[in-house]
This record gives structure tokens, sequence and C-alpha cells, in this order.
């Protein structure tokens, strides 16, 4: 039986693979139920962590290389900027809810840095007050979903090798060389040469660290810049151009492609 959202719903919005249903939207915190297709997403990024339980259907997900099959009685947590895809399992389209949080979040609630979260969580408890949150009174829902952030667990962090330390600094370093100017896509080439090794090596390093080739690491950057500008306000053409667009057709077809929806149709949403 398809998934039937609760009535007070604050936004409906279509996407070329799924439907939303936005429940909740505040500077630090979304929920959204979500209808995916049996498409389900390609690989792309969040600016915050998503943390999701499955409503109905069957679903695989891969995160940053490895791959899972999400169980109803589990959650699946993903990390700011971690690449991520999922698909159908029974070739049927699958519901979930999923909650948005803004790392900002942290500090601002639990006087803490961001935390570093296990990925799969066989937690039935956990799983069950998230799903509660979409029938939870309007009024109630933000602080139970502090609640729910409160009882999540913490990974201990294990202290890296050094070839591996040294393989992480190149990559952090092409990272912040790929967020420092948006607006100036670099080529394949520069960023080697910079680097000091060949556009094979650094197309093979950054991808074992970050699950995407450089440059589409950027362009899902350069889409997640633009969704934070439109939500400002400010005109398409001078988010094309912050982007590294050179000009707002161009802008318009990849932001639909990434994105599921025309810019115009973005900045119409009550965010």
């Amino acid at each position: 039986m398809p998934w039937q959202p609760p009535l007070g719903l604050a936004a409906t919005v279509r996407h070329g693979y799924s439907r939303w249903m936005i429940f909740l939207r505040t500077p630090l915190l979304e929920l959204a139920g979500i209808q995916a297709t049996a498409a389900g997403f390609p690989k792309h990024t969040h600016d915050e962590y998503v943390i999701s339980v499955n409503l109905g259907g069957l679903e695989q997900v891969w995160l940053d290389g490895s791959s899972f099959e999400v169980k109803p009685d589990m959650l699946t947590i993903y990390p700011p900027a971690a690449v991520q895809a999922s698909r159908s399992l029974s070739g049927e389209d699958w519901q979930c809810l999923s909650l948005y949080v803004a790392p900002a979040a942290f500090p601002a609630y639990f006087d803490c840095l961001p935390p570093d979260l296990p990925s799969q969580l066989q937690r039935p408890d956990l799983a069950a007050a998230l799903r509660q949150l979409a029938t939870q009174d309007a009024s109630l829902r933000e602080e139970a979903i502090i609640a729910l952030l409160a009882r999540l667990p913490r990974q201990a962090s294990s202290a890296p090798d050094k070839a591996s330390s040294r393989g992480s600094l190149l990559v952090r370093r092409v990272q912040q060389q790929l967020l420092d100017d948006l607006s100036q896509p670099l080529t394949l080439d520069a960023l080697a040469q910079q680097a000091g090794i060949t556009p094979a090596h650094l197309v093979r390093r950054f991808h074992q660290a970050c699950g995407l080739p450089p440059l589409a690491w950027q362009m899902q950057q350069r889409m997640a810049e633009a969704r934070r500008q439109l939500r400002a306000g400010r005109s398409i053409i001078e988010v094309a151009l912050a982007t590294g667009f050179a000009d707002q057709a161009h802008f318009s077809k990849t932001f639909s492609r990434f994105c599921g929806m025309p810019p115009g149709r973005y900045r119409q949403i009550n965010f």
C-alpha cells in the first residue's frame, strides 16, 4: 500500500525521481518523507547529516564505496559530503523518512563538535522514534528531534597509519583547492600538476577517498552552493556566475539534472 502522508505538511516537492513531503524545516533541521522510484538516487552528496529510516519497500545503499541492504529496523546515517547512492532491491518504489541535520546543530544544541556517527544502526528503538516524528504534534516535533539526536551513539575514531595520512592530506588539499573559488572551475591537468602526480593517479586516489573523481566531486559542491544561494534569494544568473557557469541556460540545465527541478522552481519552494 503506498505511503499516505499525514495532514498538515508544510510543502510538497516533486523531483524527477522522487516525491518529497516536508514535515519540518528550520535553519538547522529538516524532516522529509520521501517516496523514491525504483530507479533510486544516483551518486550525490548532502551538506548535512542525513539520518533515514525506511517506511516501506526494499533499498540497497552505496556509501563511500561500500554497499549494504537497509532493513526496516535500522537507521542509515550519511555524514556531510559523503558520496551516496541507492536503488530499489525489489524493482518497486520505496518510502523513507529522512532527517537532515546541519553540522552546526551539534554545537548549537549540545555544545559539542559535529560527531563521527556510524553509517548503520541496528536499533529498532531509534528507528521507531524517527518514524514517530512524522505523526508527532507539529509544535513538539523539533524537541523530539533533539531528543533523538541525543540518543545517537558516537563512534571512536581510530588513528590512521602514516601512508593513509599522507594520502588523506593530498586529497584534503585538492578538495580545498576545488572549494576555494567555485566560480572558476579547474581542469584535471592543472589539479594534478599542482598536486605533483599524474591525472590518472589523482583520479584514482581521490575516487578511493571520496567516491567520485575530483571534478565530479566539485560539481556536487557547486550544486550545493547553488542551492544555498537560491535559498538566500539571489537571482538565477548571479548564482550561475558564482558557481562557475558562463550563462544561465547552461546552469539551469545542469541544476535540473542534479537537483530534479529547474532553479526557478527551486526558488519558489517555501524554504
